[in-house]
Parts: C-alpha cells; structure tokens; sequence
C-alpha cells in the first residue's frame, strides 16, 4: 500500500451508472481511482469531485497491460482541499500533446471511416491517459447514432464526448483538455477476426 496525495482532474460517464475517476498525484502520474475492488463505482456512491485533492492510500489493481497501467484500489480516502487553478497544475505535473488531433497518444491514434479515434493492438501507447492542447476549435457534434463528440474544425476526425460537464459547443484551440481511452472493445456480432480497439474520449476541458 502507498500514501498519494491527488487532484481529481476527471469524472467520465460509463456504461450503467457508473463514473470512472481520473486523478493526477504529485508526481505527476495519471492515476484511476478504483474502489477496493478494483471496481468503478456508481456515481452516487463515488464522492470524488473535479478540482479536489485527496490523500488516499492505494495499490495498483488490475491487469495492468498497456495502455491501461493507471487503475489503483483504494483503501482510504480524505478530502483535503480544492484546487482553484487546475491549467497550472496539470501544466507542471504533464506534458500535453500539442497540435492536430493526430498528435495524440505518441501519434499511435488511428481513425475509422466515420472518424472515430481508436488505438489498435499492433501499436500500442505507453498509457491510456493524457492531455492535449489542440491546434484548432473542437466543435461539438452529433453523429448518426445521435452520439456526441468533439471534432476539429472541417474534420471528419473526432473524440466521443465522455465527461459530466455540461457540454460546451465549442473549445478554444490551445484550450487544455483531457483525453483518454475506453477498454479494449469490439461489437458483439463483429466478425471473428475483427479485432479489438481502444476507442479515444474526451473527458473534460480547463
């Protein structure tokens, strides 16, 4: 078990109610907050709030393979404090991609016909959570599914929209934004050999 101190920095929307939790420690590790389980939890039962910072104490949970190293079960848990300037913190504690959509997850994001960003196994990140300062406006859409995403401006390219903010039409470019990647996934009646994906979300802005 280890002592962190962490700012919550995401709190991402998942299938049936539950909330995935996104931290940043001191040290600068992205950090996923698990229950002792190892389990996300249902958003009423997940305290954790954007902005806060927390002392936990916790152990990495779960399998561990790249992309998804992040996930930690945590054990116990104390409010601490808030944090006013978020942009500042994540600036000193990470390295934001910087530029076009392409330039995320070390380059290694690939796009479907349709656009949606997604990692492939023959090409995997070395994490599955970062930040990015984007070069142009992301404009929010719909798609034909009626699923919401960010897209650059005269992109077809985009990230499906994940967080709990209130959705915003559009994000400045240069303004900081968090990105991750779901599970390894494919559809249930896909084809034997179609392989499984990491499809990329946006989180959350600053």
């Amino acid at each position: 078990m280890e002592k962190k101190t962490v700012v919550i920095v995401a709190r991402t929307n998942m299938y049936g109610g539950r909330v995935c939790i996104g931290s940043l420690s001191e040290d600068g590790e992205n950090l996923r907050l698990m229950n002792p389980n190892c389990a996300s939890d249902l958003g009423h039962r997940t305290p954790y709030q954007v902005g806060e910072k927390w002392n936990i104490v916790c152990e990495p949970c779960g399998a561990h393979v790249p992309p998804h190293v992040e996930d930690v079960a945590v054990s116990e848990a104390a409010r601490v404090g808030c944090v006013k300037d978020l942009v500042r913190l994540i600036s000193e504690r990470s390295k934001p991609w910087k530029g076009g959509i392409g330039t995320l997850f070390d380059g290694k994001i690939q796009f479907t016909q349709n656009g949606a960003g997604y990692i492939s196994k023959s090409d995997v990140p070395k994490s599955a959570i970062g930040f990015w300062l984007p070069s142009a406006n992301l404009e929010l859409h719909q798609d034909e599914r009626g699923k919401s995403g960010y897209y650059p401006k005269k992109d077809y390219r985009h990230l499906s929209w994940v967080g709990v903010q209130e959705p915003i039409e559009l994000i400045q470019a240069g303004q900081l934004v968090r990105v991750s990647l779901a599970r390894w996934w494919k559809p249930q009646d896909a084809d034997a050999d179609f392989e499984e994906r990491c499809y990329a979300q946006l989180s959350g802005w600053f």
